[in-house]
């Protein structure tokens, strides 16, 4: 995961939550109100796909939201893009590095050390010395994450720093090194398959410890920096066989997961490791991110900024599968020690994957255990009103097989299952003050109701115009409300079913 600040309205971070960034002209330009600029993307056509280049996003951003290959039509893969939900999980030994959070809180710039967030590499290794999760109990978080509606997890096998939570016969540095070789991996996974969840695997094709003697530990141009935080003039010159060592180091970790934990998902991040085709012939059926070689199988857009419609309209419109990975807790994709404690309102959180869901993805939710292997309290307070919320509402998030036309009709987010259309509302929302509005209505419902309790919900149906607010008395306020409309044979559904899925 690259480091930046990634708009965290719940926790009052600076900038515009989703609902404030506008959209100007479909995905054809982006007026970001912070910078107060309109942006226009350049657009190449290459085999009847547009692949659009945004001008204030670097070339690896703009990536994440593109795919360069088919993807996988094994049959075993085909259960990802109804998954709908997944629980990412950023763990090791930066969640043991104090004041952090941050994996890339080790790579140099003037200004991190003016705000005293940065930290040599050589001290967040150090952390591999006292990093011991004596209160690691997977089971329980997968418990949890399977009560709450989580379809499928990822875990960090191998972050950018190269520490192994497995015990790798070819790993430099990790838990056969520090922690006598105990697997932190395998129950994992034995957790995921006993409480229903897809297996995945999160693999950094970076290996920092394993080129720290030749690697520049600065981000900023014209300066060196070694490991230990000192500039230097220059770098011994790599070997001519340090390349292609590399690449055999990479490789024989993937063959050596793969091989002994048999995963769902490749969550690749700054590579695979090896190839697409490689890791799909050794676990048919596994489903790949595009961060590696080769690209991957589903677009990877990342915080809730880049899940915007003018983003993700193009990517469904070239038919690519989506996942929208995210934070949900204070701080950084690791355990903060400061800000992490603090994890989303629920209702924030349901209505970002109403969005999502809305827009054919997948939402993959970031939470950092602990370093001694608990969970943040408000993980479980986050888990428990989700499994409230899912045990009557679940239907308007799974088995759907279409979206509204949300933002350009409603004002709020709709997800579809053939012809009943759910509407998805926080208790701001559906008020008289501020009610749903869907502006070409395609029909007169047969009924409208709150989908938690089946009671009918008063509306209006002006002109195509459908108007409806939820009586006080029958909201919630740490969770979102669905009102579930039902629309007859008279409405057609094929133009508001998937047709990248």
């Amino acid at each position: 995961m690259s480091y930046g600040a990634l708009l965290l309205p719940w926790l009052g971070a600076e900038g515009k939550s989703s609902d404030q960034q506008t959209v100007d002209g479909g995905a054809n330009a982006y007026f970001d109100e912070n910078a107060g600029e309109h942006f226009v993307p350049e657009i190449e056509i290459r085999d009847g796909k547009k692949y659009y280049t945004w001008p204030m996003w670097n070339q690896s951003k703009n990536r994440k939201l593109q795919v360069l290959r088919e993807r996988t039509a094994h049959p075993d893969a085909q259960w990802w893009p109804e998954a709908g939900l997944g629980l990412f999980m950023h763990w090791g030994i930066v969640s043991e590095f104090k004041s952090s959070g941050e994996a890339w809180s080790g790579r140099w710039t003037q200004e991190r050390e003016d705000k005293g967030v940065y930290h040599p590499q050589e001290k967040i290794w150090a952390a591999a010395d006292t990093f011991n999760p004596t209160e690691y109990d997977p089971d329980r978080w997968m418990e949890g994450a399977s009560r709450a509606g989580f379809r499928y997890a990822v875990l960090t096998t191998k972050h950018h720093d190269g520490y192994a939570l497995w015990d790798s016969d070819w790993a430099l540095m990790g838990v056969r090194q520090s922690l006598n070789g105990r697997d932190l991996v395998e129950p994992y996974v034995e957790a995921c398959r006993k409480h229903g969840l897809k297996v995945g695997f999160y693999y950094s094709g970076m290996d920092w410890y394993f080129d720290r003697d030749y690697m520049n530990f600065s981000l900023q141009k014209n300066v060196l920096m070694n490991d230990k935080g000192e500039k230097v003039e220059s770098f011994p010159k790599r070997p001519s066989a340090r390349w292609a060592a590399y690449q055999e180091f990479n490789e024989k970790q993937v063959e050596e997961l793969i091989a002994k934990y048999q995963p769902d998902i490749w969550w690749g991040d700054g590579g695979h490791g090896t190839t697409v085709e490689k890791i799909q012939a050794w676990r048919p059926g596994i489903i790949c991110s595009n961060r590696g070689q080769g690209s991957g199988d589903h677009a990877t857009p990342e915080g809730y900024h880049m899940a915007q419609p003018q983003f993700i309209d193009p990517i469904v419109e070239n038919g690519w599968w989506w996942e929208l990975c995210t934070i949900i807790q204070g701080g950084s994709w690791h355990y903060d020690h400061v800000r992490g404690e603090k994890i989303i309102p629920t209702d924030v959180f349901l209505m970002e994957l109403a969005k999502v869901r809305c827009m054919g993805g997948n939402m993959l939710a970031n939470i950092g255990p602990r370093p001694d292997g608990t969970l943040q309290s408000e993980v479980w307070r986050l888990f428990d009103e989700m499994e409230t919320w899912m045990e009557s509402n679940q239907e308007s998030i799974f088995g759907i097989n279409g979206g509204g036309p949300w933002p350009e009709q409603c004002n709020v987010p709709i997800t579809i299952k053939d012809r009943v259309w759910y509407f998805h509302a926080r208790a701001k929302h559906a008020t008289k003050n501020n009610p749903i509005v869907l502006k070409e209505c395609p029909g007169n419902p047969l009924r409208v109701t709150l989908l938690r309790t089946g009671e009918p919900i008063p509306y209006t149906l002006d002109q195509q115009t459908f108007l409806l607010s939820i009586p006080e008395a029958m909201k919630v306020t740490n969770a979102t409300d669905v009102v579930k409309v039902e629309f007859g044979a008279d409405v057609d559904p094929e133009p508001y079913l998937f047709r990248h899925w």
